[in-house]
């Protein structure tokens, strides 16, 4: 099943991405300073706030904020918010990137096993290519989860907060667009060869 993703309805690089990525990229940062002025605990419950208004905001104005996902990145965000209050200690909420991670790659293989009807058509819709088969590329998404989960582990039981929260806030997003770019080349139905 090739899932639509072409420049002019969406693709990764067209001009309706642009605001979701910059809404991300906002976000990002604001989690960053939230948590670098009071807590992780603090930065985490302002996500799932700021979260639920995008989500609000996008309903009614019917702007793309949230990339396609919107209900899956609510859920993952009340899980991880659930998870920072319930550990409530930093060493345990640096390690509700693991716990989420494991989560949603879980989420992303067997909704690829299945062919990928939900999560991986959802994704594969704000790809520059219009050839990606939605279950190779849930499956591989879902790898991707799992590499991500592995490596906050390792950074969050190697690095200090502070040095965590650069990681998660830099470094860690330029990993996962290059995992996913090179991902891109197993999930097409057509060689790139």
């Amino acid at each position: 099943m090739a899932v639509q993703g072409t420049e002019e309805n969406g693709g990764v690089f067209a001009r309706h991405n642009r605001l979701p990525f910059a809404i991300d990229v906002a976000t990002g940062l604001l989690f960053y300073v939230i948590a670098k002025m009071t807590d992780l605990q603090t930065a985490a419950l302002v996500g799932v706030v700021v979260g639920f208004g995008l989500v609000t905001f996008q309903r009614i104005t019917k702007i793309d904020v949230t990339g396609g996902l919107a209900l899956f990145g609510i859920l993952m965000l009340c899980i991880s918010a659930g998870l920072a209050v319930w550990l409530n200690d930093d060493e345990w909420i640096k390690l509700r990137g693991t716990i989420t991670g494991l989560i949603a790659a879980s989420f992303f293989i067997i909704d690829g096993v299945r062919g990928g009807p939900y999560i991986g058509k959802g994704l594969a819709r704000y790809m520059p290519y219009s050839d990606i088969h939605a279950g190779r590329f849930a499956i591989v998404m879902g790898v991707i989860g799992l590499i991500m989960a592995a490596l906050n582990y390792g950074a969050a039981k190697l690095l200090t907060t502070d040095n965590w929260l650069f990681y998660k806030t830099f470094i860690d997003n330029f990993i996962v667009i290059g995992l996913v770019m090179f991902a891109l080349r197993f999930a097409r139905t057509k060689s790139t060869v």
